[in-house]
């Protein structure tokens, strides 16, 4: 593990602020994944030093976040995130500390993160310094709030959703009070900004488990206040994250009522992502009401039809679907044509073999071709098609 470049971009960080008299730790996440003995990239320090003083012994920084005490140190192996310890006023809006004041212990600056599993550091020398539970957390498999939960999710609302979301990643239970308090706070979700919600949401869509999350989200009151329907969490069992947040986007929408999409805007959705989730829907849609037409074949990519092939299987059991996710290749593979570009002729010939002006007859008639290409029974041929053409169009 420590052979990764943010790893020992890590510890060479460590050591030149403790050769200079100041102290540093790894903190949050990195030491949560270390334990599981996961993969990590993202390793973040943590110093009594203050931000000006982490800069004036670094050549090469950012200031990412300096209000809040994160200095960015561009390493030659990894840039790695410096925070100074701090602690952290009132919340007023459930979103943001009012200030953010520097503290030289790391006691006080462990005390204000969100989980106990998130609250260990570990030291230059790889001890693992837990002031709050977050081993034996980890070893039970439990989510617990760092102190009194409830003080945790009005600080910020947010940390509601965080919950949900590890125990779909790590497959945790949230410990008893963490869950009632969310329970309690849940209405606070909605000083949340759509986009932080969103970004929640991409994770849970790729996590291991994320049924965990919308069993959850539904018995939690959560639900209440966030767009969409999801009553339908059992569903969620046979999901298979593949990496892509886009396909658990698709896969809320086909249970929502009537398919409705509307949750893709209210959670700032980008354009490219509502695209792919109306084309997965329409296919999903097209293949349970009677199965796919070789023109669905040519209107929708590989990756669309295979999504949709999958939702319909694990959603109605009774439909009639290709065979196997190979036949969907092999079948859109053997297509006459794979692309518009390729068809022989396009709407300037049809102009000018009939003579008339273009209009909205063009689209329905090189659409006629496609379908009769596509079906095999013309060839992609100009002098065929121009042959086909003069005969349907004199009819």
């Amino acid at each position: 593990m420590y052979e990764q470049k943010s790893w020992k971009a890590a510890f060479n960080v460590m050591e030149t602020l403790i050769n200079h008299g100041y102290e540093a730790v790894i903190v949050g996440g990195a030491v949560r994944d270390l334990l599981r003995g996961h993969l990590v990239h993202d390793v973040d320090v943590a110093t009594n030093a203050h931000p000006e003083e982490v800069k004036a012994l670094f050549s090469n920084t950012a200031d990412v976040g300096i209000a809040h005490g994160t200095v960015l140190v561009i390493h030659k192996l990894s840039p790695i995130e410096v925070t100074t310890y701090r602690t952290e006023g009132q919340y007023q809006d459930h979103r943001r500390p009012d200030e953010v004041k520097f503290v030289s212990s790391l006691s006080e600056d462990l005390k204000r993160r969100d989980f106990t599993i998130n609250a260990m550091a570990l030291t230059i020398h790889e001890e693992i310094i837990d002031l709050y539970g977050g081993k034996e957390d980890m070893e039970r498999h439990i989510i617990r709030a760092v102190g009194e939960p409830t003080k945790r999710f009005k600080e910020d609302a947010l940390r509601m959703l965080r919950a949900i979301r590890f125990s779909a990643q790590l497959g945790f239970q949230i410990e008893i009070n963490t869950l009632e308090a969310i329970k309690k706070q849940a209405e606070d979700i909605c000083f949340i900004a759509k986009e932080r919600i969103k970004q929640e949401f991409d994770k849970i869509f790729i996590s291991r488990y994320p049924k965990n999350a919308f069993l959850h989200i539904s018995n939690s009151s959560l639900s209440q206040f966030l767009p969409g329907d999801y009553s339908h969490y059992e569903a969620w069992e046979c999901f298979k994250p593949n990496g892509k947040s886009v396909k658990g986007w698709a896969f809320l929408t086909l249970l929502q009522p009537n398919h409705d999409a509307s949750i893709l805007s209210q959670l700032k959705c980008s354009n490219s992502e509502k695209k792919y989730v109306k084309a997965v829907v329409e296919a999903f849609q097209l293949l349970n009401d009677g199965g796919w037409t070789k023109r669905d074949y040519f209107d929708y990519d590989v990756d669309i039809l295979e999504t949709a092939y999958e939702f319909a299987c694990q959603l109605n059991k009774n439909v009639k679907a290709p065979a196997s996710q190979y036949d969907i290749v092999q079948i859109k593979s053997s297509l006459a044509i794979q692309s518009q570009q390729e068809l022989a002729v396009s709407g300037q010939d049809l102009i000018k073999w009939s003579g008339q002006k273009g209009g909205p007859w063009l689209k329905e008639m090189l659409d006629r071709i496609l379908n009769e290409i596509l079906e095999n029974r013309l060839s992609n041929s100009t002098e065929q098609i121009k042959e086909w053409f003069l005969r349907e169009h004199t009819h």
